[in-house]
């Protein structure tokens, strides 16, 4: 199966909703090309919901990982919703679930994100 990005707004929030697998070869150039892209532009603050993905291997991990450096030295947030069963468990084997904040519901995540703007 392949990857499907479908990108959203929410103020000045940008939210990936995606569907199907992360894994080596063109579902995660494509992934790691979307989060680039969003890491070069004025709005940094990213929400990734991964309730429609079914798998996740090193490369989807690396390009997550990769982006969210990038996002938070360039003053901005990724935060990632709703993973769940196979992906849940490599979140939490590699322990991103504690590095990267993660959220099962989008409405917490965005909140998280305007109190986190507010204190700034």
């Amino acid at each position: 199966m392949s990857l499907r990005i479908s990108v959203r707004k929410s103020g000045t929030v940008t939210i990936l909703d995606l569907m199907g697998c992360i894994t080596f070869g063109a579902a995660a150039d494509a992934f790691k090309a979307q989060l680039r892209e969003i890491a070069e532009s004025a709005e940094r603050d990213v929400i990734v919901n991964f309730a429609e993905v079914s798998q996740i291997d090193s490369s989807g991990v690396g390009a997550l990982v990769q982006s969210y450096v990038s996002l938070t030295r360039g003053g901005g947030t990724l935060i990632v919703i709703n993973p769940v069963g196979n992906v849940r468990e490599v979140f939490e084997v590699t322990h991103l679930n504690r590095t990267i904040a993660t959220y099962t519901d989008e409405a917490a995540a965005l909140a998280s994100l305007r109190s986190t703007s507010a204190g700034a």
